[in-house]
């Protein structure tokens, strides 16, 4: 790697996080956007669910309550190549990073890895 290409990757701290999003708590990309650009990153969230509150599903977290209810939206993903396709037409798809979290299904993840495929043909560094 040439001093150049070095100096390019150090400065290009973009994220594409992919990642689920609660109105109320903190998890996925409402836990991780504001942490990483207080450490300089620049974060572009696209949320794979947006729900009321986090579902709790999971025996091992240790969540304050768990709810009965969890009403919401999930990204499909054929709306998620939607957006992607935007970043991408505008050329404004220069990542060096990639943050995932929460996938409803195998399409949709299937849909991330084709993202992350396209992000190491275009990116240079």
């Amino acid at each position: 790697m040439t001093v150049e290409e070095a100096l390019r990757k150090e400065q290009n701290k973009a994220v594409l996080s992919i990642q689920s999003h609660v109105v109320h708590g903190y998890a996925g990309n409402k836990a991780s956007v504001f942490p990483l650009q207080l450490n300089g990153f620049e974060v572009d969230p696209i949320n794979s669910v947006q729900f009321s509150n986090h579902a709790g599903n999971v025996e091992f977290l240790t969540l304050p309550k768990r709810y009965k209810y969890v009403k919401g939206q999930r990204l499909t993903n054929v709306e998620l190549t939607e957006l992607y396709d935007g970043l991408k037409l505008n050329a404004i798809n220069e990542y060096s990073f990639i943050l995932t979290g929460y996938c409803g299904n195998v399409a949709f993840l299937n849909k991330i890895a084709d993202i992350v495929k396209d992000l190491k043909t275009t990116i240079r560094l």
